[in-house]
């Protein structure tokens, strides 16, 4: 038992580490004064749903805080995605050896429900805005279930904010989200089993108050973790231009980026919407620049579109693209890593998270791939995913080349990708379709230059190649794009994260 009188009104809620990703810029976070990119949401919001007799405290492991086993709270909750069971697994035996009330939920709990219940004393299914509050009124009265499912999607605008109060530690971004679900059906996503095709979203008045109070935290950037800003886009229009009126007020305006499909260019004014609102960067799921792949995943939305010419309008009203890519859908042979190659190079994208398919749990690609016998996964209680993060590993057999294939492919494209020349090029070709940039970034403060002397610092120590390469980048900026100094900085931070990432070397 612990050293402390349990505190039977108190919660610890505990977001295991995530390993190294692409995500997460753990290796960029440590020139900067920050302890981590983005805190946890959920965690948060969790924290505003409870009564105000419980007392809460937040625990982030990624941005460096220690778990803290012999806490006085007797009710210890534990979020997750896959990549973290292991992590939250452990955590949960420690806590529950002292006497602890577990919880579990979140993405994993959501996605593995069986596998998650011997590990904690409740278990949460579905979304908790109605699920929490009703397990903590039943906590406090002393009867209370071992498991809490909503078997209906909530009513977006109960959300509640976050608690930001509760963060100890800085920041680099702010995180909201104003809507959940996506309108299409991608085979190997799991958002829709989780959040549903109906999309959901909060007053605009409500996204406001949120954005507001993470300008009064003081970060410079917020994320809108919508897994599709753009799915409706009457809403997304009136919630842009909302944002564009309360920016222009501001003496430090924010930065904002989110993830979006990539139909989003048959609307013009949703683009200019963007940028008007000081959107600097958007994240597209491409996956792959063969048709017959995206037809087997039903990626129906990309094969409607050039995606060149796509990639190039966004990029022609001032925003940087980042794309996610995949290899290893059933019409992917050994040549699909040159045409990635091909494809990236010739679409200009800076940053591209390159992933292999992977069958998540519940999915349509899962149940598919297990009919076929092709899944190696004989139990999901045994998986750690850590195929999810790994270069070029996957859970199935693929179709059109084999595992080693796969694997060598995709390490080879990462390491072309990430040639100075080659990331150089695609950089300045997404700057060079910026024209009238009237982006209002952040002020350059001590901090900020201080990260950029050390990163000038690693490109410096990189030899003449990395050399030419810093000064060419800053040049093109300038000339180009002043305004985009810090957004262009911050990019060459993530390159140098992918760089230590992979063990590449910019020479």
């Amino acid at each position: 038992m612990s050293r402390k009188h349990n505190d039977h009104r108190g919660i610890y809620l505990v977001q295991p580490r995530f390993p190294p990703t692409i995500w997460g810029m753990e290796h960029l976070i440590r020139l900067t004064h920050y302890q981590a990119t983005l805190p946890p949401l959920g965690l948060l919001t969790l924290a505003a749903l409870a009564p105000e007799e419980f007392h809460v405290t937040v625990c982030d492991e990624n941005a460096g805080e220690r778990v803290d086993y012999d806490t006085p709270a007797q009710i210890v909750g534990i979020t997750g995605y896959l990549l973290q069971k292991s992590a939250a697994f452990a955590h949960a035996a420690e806590f529950r050896r002292r006497g602890r009330t577990v919880v579990l939920g979140g993405p994993m709990a959501n996605l593995l429900p069986e596998v998650c219940r011997p590990h904690c004393d409740v278990l949460f299914e579905g979304e908790a805005e109605y699920t929490w509050p009703r397990f903590l009124h039943e906590y406090a009265a002393g009867r209370y279930a071992d498991r809490y499912a909503e078997m209906e999607k909530i009513h977006l605008p109960d959300s509640p904010p976050p608690r930001l109060d509760l963060l100890r530690r800085r920041y680099a971004h702010g995180i909201v989200q104003c809507t959940r679900g996506c309108p299409f059906s991608c085979e190997f996503c799991d958002i829709i089993v989780v959040f549903g095709r109906k999309m959901r979203f909060k007053p605009v008045a409500q996204v406001l108050h949120e954005v507001q109070a993470w300008h009064r935290a003081g970060v410079p950037v917020v994320f809108f973790a919508d897994d599709n800003f753009v799915g409706h886009r009457a809403y997304a229009k009136d919630l842009l231009r909302a944002l564009a009126r309360w920016n222009a007020r501001q003496d430090r305006p924010l930065a904002f980026y989110t993830q979006a499909s990539i139909d989003m260019v048959r609307d013009e004014e949703l683009l200019r919407l963007l940028r008007d609102a000081n959107f600097n960067e958007v994240f597209v799921g491409i996956e792959t620049p063969r048709k017959a792949s995206l037809a087997e995943t039903r990626k129906t939305q990309n094969e409607k579109v050039d995606l060149v010419d796509a990639v190039h309008t966004i990029q022609a009203h001032n925003l940087f693209v980042m794309a996610g890519m995949i290899a290893g859908f059933d019409n992917d042979d050994p040549a699909i890593f040159d045409e990635q190659y091909e494809f990236c190079q010739k679409a200009q994208i800076p940053i591209i998270m390159n992933s292999t398919l992977n069958a998540s749990p519940r999915t349509p690609l899962a149940q598919r791939l297990k009919a076929e016998g092709r899944l190696l996964v004989e139990d999901w209680a045994m998986e750690d995913f850590s195929h999810q993060v790994q270069v070029g590993a996957t859970n199935f057999r693929p179709l059109h080349m084999t595992a080693a294939e796969l694997s060598r492919g995709q390490h080879k494209l990462i390491r072309r990708l990430y040639e100075p020349e080659a990331f150089r090029e695609r950089l300045l070709g997404n700057l060079g379709r910026f024209h009238g940039v009237r982006f209002r970034s952040e002020a350059l403060s001590r901090d900020n230059l201080l990260t950029l002397v050390r990163l000038a610092g690693f490109f410096w120590s990189q030899g003449r190649q990395g050399r030419s390469f810093l000064g060419r980048a800053f040049w093109s900026t300038f000339r180009q794009s002043p305004r985009s100094r810090v957004t262009v900085a911050t990019l060459l931070g993530k390159y140098y994260h992918i760089l230590r990432l992979n063990g590449l070397a910019c020479a």
